[in-house]
Formats: structure tokens, C-alpha cells, sequence
């Protein structure tokens, strides 16, 4: 049953996917004009499914203008103000509850112009000057230096092994994710780093007991080991790097987070999940981040605000999780598509998305289903997008 389904939905008991799917069901049922069986079980449901979706996505369609209350014969979602451009979240995801992938002709995108997913692919750069093809290294022993043996394991992560560095100078390595690519590394303290595509990272060989210290540009998950030095736990810290004149550094003691600081990017956006982080500006302006809290930085200041944990590490967990704007949605497909969006004077302005997606499907699928909403166009030209309406 349906009301069963929302119900579990209301009481958070759905999984993401879950929560997508019937999300875009709702609005499509409601944007096509067609009765929910049962009605009156689900008219008494309908405000709360709103109210939820409303405060699950994110801070630009929380300054929309509010939605009015849907009447029985569904002919409106919400306020002829802001129908276009909030029509919307549908679209992205499964589409319905139940499993119907037919898509309209005039959405398809021809498969001879067809983009695979990025994948596992990094260049490592060692302290010597020797440049290592990740991509293409078979699995076991890829260089040893510094008295540090440095591998790859059967999943494809870089493992930082000491093997004696008793006396040994300690040189910085970096690891460059192209665009379409993405890699994770074990650091030589244990600490792991997720970095996603068009990112780089860079750490030393071996750390200081006095204290732990990696620069990242671009995009990283970070799941900090803990470090014991003669003094206590040794603190780590991330020098985060977005352009020349917008840079944080974010000290922790053991936690997991993600940071996004692609130069593209209004903000440097940390998101703490667990644990705890001081994030500090280039003027010692400092916030102290709680789980669930995300600090953006802009103009040389930083607002902590709620976190959306679960759309913010989308992409480590192979996902995308769109809520949010169209342009900010798209940016994220170039990256992991390695493709140039070009949008037409008709391309949509304030068009949000909302819902879930896998990242290992080929572009064609991203955009067919974004098409889905009858509110934008996608034309693709080798590794160009265009986007009009």
C-alpha cells in the first residue's frame, strides 16, 4: 500500500533510494494531475510529505517563496509563482515506486555519443620527481623511498608501509585525481582520504610526532586515525586550498569529513560527520564544527549551518544526490564526466532537482533523467553538454 510507504517515509524508516523514489513520485503525480489511490488516505498525508521534502533540501529553495497547500484533484503543487522553477525536484533517480524505466523519445540521447562513468585513475608524484601512472600499475609494489614501501591493494588504494626510516629525510608526495577520475589513499599514519575527480593531495612520507599536516585542492573524504605522540595525540591538520585568495585549514583530532573547495565553487565547504574540527581562515578567524554541521566559507567569512551529510558524501559512496540548483547539479556531472557545459540564453535559471542517482551509469542516463521534468534540454556534441529548455 501506498500510505504505508509514506508513512514509513515520515518516520525515516526508507532507505535514500527509497527516499528519492517516492519523493519523485509524489511531485510526478501531482505535476501530471492524477488521483493517488487511496485519495483520502493520501490527502491526509500530503502536507507532511511536503514539509519534509521542503526541509531535506537545500538553502536556496528554503528562500523560495512558500508553497500553498495542494488541493484533491492535485492541479497544483505549489504557488503559480515559483511553479517554474521549482518544477522541479522530480526527475532525477528511479523515477516511480515501481520499476518503469521507459523513457519519453525525445529525451533519448543518441548511445554513439554515449560517456562512460569516471573511474579509479590518479597520478602519484614522489618527492624524487618520479611520476607513477596509478591507472596502470598492477596490484602489489609500486616504489619504495624514504625507507617507506608505498603499494596498491586488490581495491585499488595506496598503502603507506614503514620499513625503516630511522634517519631518513622526509620528502612530500602528491596524488592527482584527473577529471573523471577519483582515488583513495592510506596515509602513512593510517588515516584514509577519499579524493574525488580534478583534486590533489599532498602529504609527507612520514609524520611528525609533533603534529600531522596534508594540503588538499578540490574535493576529499577524510577519515582521520588516531596518532599517539609523546605529548598526547598528535593533532592533524588539512590546509585547504580553493584559489590564491580563499584558503581554511581545518585541524581535527581524529573524525570523518568532507571538504569541497573546487575553484568553480561559491564556497569551501566543510562537512563534519564525526568527531570534531576547528575550521580557521587565513586571519585566525576560527569555528568549531559538531557532527551534522557544515561551514561555508565566503569573502573571508564562515557560517556553520546544518549539514547535508548524506547529499555531501554522495559522491564517495558512488552516488549522486541532487538537491540543489540545476547549474551547481550540472558542475558535478563535468567533473565526473569530464565534459564542458554551454548553456543557451534559454537554459533555465532556477530550476531545482532533488533525488538519487548512481555515478557508475553513462552520462545518457544522468541527463535522460533529468530531462524527465519537461523543464530543461540536453544536447550532447562529443564531451560538450548543451543545456537549453
Amino acid at each position: 500500500m501506498i500510505s504505508e510507504f509514506i508513512r514509513d517515509y515520515l518516520d525515516n524508516k526508507l532507505t535514500s533510494k527509497q527516499n528519492a523514489r517516492l519523493e519523485t513520485w509524489y511531485l510526478l503525480k501531482a505535476e501530471e494531475n492524477k488521483s493517488v489511490d487511496p485519495p483520502m488516505e493520501y490527502e491526509k498525508l500530503e502536507a507532511k510529505i511536503w514539509n519534509k521534502i521542503l526541509s531535506d533540501v537545500s538553502q536556496k529553495e528554503a528562500e523560495l517563496p512558500k508553497v500553498q497547500k495542494l488541493n484533491r484533484s492535485y492541479k497544483r503543487i505549489i504557488s503559480i509563482g515559483i511553479a517554474a522553477s521549482l518544477l522541479l525536484i522530480a526527475g532525477i533517480g528511479y523515477l516511480m515506486l515501481k520499476n518503469n524505466d521507459t523513457t519519453p523519445d525525445r529525451f533519448v540521447i543518441a548511445k554513439k555519443y554515449d560517456l562512460p562513468a569516471g573511474t579509479d585513475k590518479a597520478i602519484l608524484t614522489l618527492s624524487d620527481g618520479r611520476v607513477i601512472d596509478l591507472n596502470k600499475d598492477a596490484v602489489g609494489k609500486i616504489a619504495t623511498e624514504a625507507g617507506i614501501e608505498i603499494t596498491k591493494s586488490a581495491d585499488g588504494t595506496l598503502v603507506y608501509k614503514a620499513l625503516n626510516t630511522k634517519g631518513k629525510s622526509i620528502g612530500f608526495n602528491t596524488i592527482t585525481t584527473p577529471v573523471g577520475g577519483q582515488y583513495a589513499v592510506i596515509l602513512p599514519d593510517g588515516s584514509k582520504v577519499w579524493l574525488n575527480s580534478g583534486s590533489s593531495l599532498k602529504y609527507p612520507t612520514a609524520f611528525a610526532t609533533s603534529g600531522r599536516s596534508v594540503t588538499l585542492t578540490g574535493e576529499g573524504y577524510f577519515e582521520v586515525a588516531q596518532m599517539e605522540g609523546p605529548n598526547g595525540r598528535v593533532p592533524f591538520s588539512v590546509l585547504v586550498v580553493k584559489n590564491q585568495t580563499q584558503s581554511e585549514k581545518v585541524e581535527v583530532l581524529g573524525t570523518h569529513f568532507n571538504i569541497n573547495a573546487y575553484a568553480d565553487e561559491p564556497f569551501i565547504n566543510t562537512t563534519l560527520l564525526k568527531g570534531s574540527v576547528s575550521v580557521a581562515l587565513n586571519d585566525n578567524k576560527t569555528r568549531l564544527l559538531k557532527p551534522g554541521q557544515l561551514a561555508k566559507l565566503s569573502n573571508q567569512n564562515i557560517q556553520v549551518q546544518e549539514a547535508d551529510t548524506e547529499m555531501a558524501v554522495a559522491w564517495k559512496n558512488g552516488e549522486f544526490v541532487f538537491r540543489e540548483d540545476l547549474r551547481s547539479a550540472m558542475r558535478k556531472v563535468a567533473r565526473w564526466y569530464d565534459v564542458e557545459i554551454v548553456y543557451e540564453g534559454t537554459a533555465p535559471e532556477n530550476l531545482m532537482l532533488g533525488g538519487w542517482m548512481s555515478r557508475g551509469t553513462n552520462i545518457s542516463e544522468v541527463l535522460n533523467h533529468i530531462q524527465l521534468t519537461g523543464k530543461v534540454h540536453f544536447k550532447l556534441e562529443g564531451r560538450r553538454v548543451i543545456v537549453s529548455k
